[in-house]
């Protein structure tokens, strides 16, 4: 590889963040959208090079850790509500999963999926990106709520 190819790449964390934020956006879609995950995830990929946040284009995505997430979300997608649910309800007196925002809830159920499915990955990392994500579209009261949900999560998946 070349050293311009080499800084043109970018490096592998700004990829995850950038692929955590798109799982986020899926998700999303994926419950106004009745097509199945998979043509979700082709749609993303195709058009991850051009992708935009606010007028910023944003890194492309690490395809592999983005299909992860969204298959595995749309795979364990009821265990994660359970998760979610039992663990906001210990934050917010009388919440549920069904009753947050959608976008909320694409947020906890991509950081739910990745507590339990890549113990890999550092939980602070996956938290931070997450609560980045949080922040590129709430204020911080709802960036606590995640990061609350996240924590308790965090105990109990992750022990």
């Amino acid at each position: 590889m070349s050293d311009s190819a080499k800084k043109h790449k970018p490096p592998a964390s700004a990829r995850a963040r950038s692929s955590r934020l798109v799982a986020v956006q899926a998700v999303y879609e994926s419950q106004h959208n009745p097509e199945p995950m998979v043509e979700i995830l082709s749609d993303c990929m195709s058009r991850a090079d051009r992708l935009e946040v606010d007028g910023e284009s944003l890194v492309v995505p690490d395809g592999v850790l983005l299909r992860k997430i969204l298959l595995g979300v749309s795979e364990k997608k009821s265990a994660l509500i359970e998760l979610i649910e039992k663990n906001l309800t210990r934050k917010v007196e009388n919440a549920s999963s069904l009753a947050l925002e959608p976008l909320l809830l694409s947020i906890l159920l991509c950081s739910t999926y990745e507590l339990l499915a890549h113990d890999d990955i550092d939980t602070p990392i996956i938290i931070n990106d997450y609560l980045d994500v949080t922040h590129s579209f709430y204020e911080d009261g709802q960036a606590k709520l995640v990061n609350g949900v996240l924590d308790a999560l965090s105990k109990v998946l992750r022990v």
